[in-house]
């Protein structure tokens, strides 16, 4: 048993631990460089107007696109065409432009849940919209309308998913049969919780269930996949091509995402991301880019969920919601 214990933690927890920064390197320095030179006005303005953005939600079609969760944690913001700076949120920030003005916003999220990686998220939309800007004055983008013609148009907040994507793989638990199953390395199964509406599930409107992994002495590996048991496996694109892991969790107990490649002689278990501790349910983007562009004699690939159990826990839980495998369309 320690033998299988040491070898199944060299194989599943190599990715690195998700780390938490409070100090965004990458997008201080893009703003200590967009606003340094933004001080000298130009032409005759003198004084900035205002923008605020407090939050910036989704709406999804339910049936296509899954579950409306997000953690959409920055604003990427561009005035009339010219980008001006990346805002976590909320966020209040100066613009060097007046009257009617068209302001584009591009949902930012943090990459693998890294403070440290933030970027926009390639598959949100930007939001476009014309704003009217008054010198000295603050727009809210969340509540404050827009006077057109003969009626007030509400200013939006709401992204949504390009229309171009292809949504590979779903799971959000509402089925009794779930599309992810025991590997044979597994010591216990995946379930979900009961009864519907259970607190310690993601409850919502459209979620009354979740995933639920239980850990103990005797059950101490879990390693659930797709497609177990037959020969079925997803076709996903390479060369660069964006492909991400979306999901909602809450955890106890450390766990593991990432990939299953299969080649023409074998199947190999790729890790990509451990999830630290999570009290509160959490949404995260896993960047599986790097990891199947790499695989040049992949022929197909299946995701899998893993975990060890920790010294010190008690009662491991690991619980997951509305699964998203995601990929343009080719």
């Amino acid at each position: 048993m320690k033998t299988l214990k040491a070898a199944y933690k060299k194989d599943l927890f190599m990715s690195r631990k998700i780390s938490r920064f409070s100090v965004l390197t990458l997008v201080l320095l893009f703003n200590a460089i967009v606003f340094s030179s933004c001080q000298k006005f130009s032409g005759d303005q003198t004084v900035p107007a205002y923008i605020r953005i407090d939050s910036i939600s989704i709406t999804t079609n339910y049936e296509e696109q899954g579950a409306p969760t997000h953690n959409i944690t920055d604003a990427w913001v561009y005035i009339n065409n010219e980008a001006i700076g990346a805002y976590e949120l909320p966020a209040v920030f100066p613009v060097l432009a007046r009257g009617i003005t068209e302001v584009r916003v591009d949902p930012g999220i943090e990459l693998n849940g890294i403070a440290g990686l933030r970027s926009p998220y390639p598959f949100y939309e930007p939001i476009i919209q014309d704003v009217e800007l008054v010198e000295g004055e603050e727009v809210n983008l969340n509540s404050d309308t827009l006077f057109m013609g003969s009626e007030y148009v509400p200013y939006t907040m709401v992204a949504k998913y390009y229309d171009n994507l292809v949504f590979v793989w779903m799971e959000d638990f509402e089925d009794p049969s779930i599309s992810l199953d025991s590997t044979s390395k597994s010591l216990t199964d995946i379930s979900r919780t009961e009864p519907a509406n259970n607190p310690e599930a993601f409850v919502a409107a459209y979620s009354k269930y979740s995933g639920l992994m239980l850990l103990d002495e005797d059950k101490y590996l879990i390693d659930v996949a797709t497609n177990v048991g037959n020969n079925d496996g997803f076709i996903l694109p390479q060369v660069g091509e964006y492909v991400f892991l979306e999901f909602d969790y809450k955890n106890n107990n450390y766990f593991t995402t990432g990939f299953y490649v299969k080649e023409m002689s074998q199947i190999i278990q790729h890790p990509v991301l451990n999830m630290n501790h999570s009290s509160e349910w959490n949404k995260i983007y896993v960047n599986l880019t790097p990891g199947v562009s790499s695989q040049v004699g992949a022929i197909d690939f299946n995701i899998f969920f893993g975990a060890f159990i920790e010294s010190g826990v008690d009662e491991p839980r690991i619980l997951i919601d509305n699964i998203k495998l995601i990929h343009r369309k080719q």
